[in-house]
């Protein structure tokens, strides 16, 4: 058996190395390729969700405009229904005063006129009891109308947090 010398040691040593640090480095860089998959992974699904987040954030801004335009043209229609009953119970009330004025004109006696100012004054009063009942009926309905879109939304948003929360 002939002794080796320390270079051929050396030389034997590396070269049994060699496939052990190949496979070694191989096996690193495989490692890492899957670290780094992993990490992408995490991030595209990370941006995805916010993504998806941004998304339903705008829908729900779109959502809260909608209701406020839908609010203002419900307050416009409540403007409008109330400018026209205060027309239209002012024209005829104008009516009425001067068809009574008329009658009064007419009267023969004093007793007459005092009879057609007291039921005119009674009918007066009445339709004005029973005109703000109606007035206040109507504003009801239409504060309603107006306050109704804006509701809905608030009580989504209530929902929404709802539900983020219990998540």
């Amino acid at each position: 058996m002939t002794a080796k010398s320390p270079a051929e040691t050396i030389t034997k040593t590396i070269e049994d190395a060699v496939p052990v640090l190949e496979k070694a480095t191989a096996d690193a860089v495989k490692q890492a390729q899957a670290g780094f998959e992993n990490m992408n992974e995490k991030v595209r699904d990370m941006m995805e969700k916010n993504m998806k987040s941004m998304t339903e954030m705008t829908e729900f801004a779109k959502g809260n405009v909608e209701a406020m335009i839908e609010s203002a043209k419900a307050a416009t229609t409540a403007a409008e229904t109330m400018t026209s009953h205060l027309v239209e119970s002012s024209k005829k009330s104008m009516e009425e005063a001067q068809a009574a004025i008329k009658s009064m004109t007419s009267a023969k006696t004093p007793n007459e006129l005092m009879q057609f100012q007291t039921d005119f004054a009674k009918t007066q009063f009445d339709k004005a009891v029973s005109n703000w009942s109606q007035m206040s009926e109507t504003w009801m309905k239409l504060a309603g109308e107006v306050v109704q879109p804006l509701s809905n939304r608030m009580a989504l948003a209530a929902d929404t947090v709802k539900k983020s929360m219990t998540a």
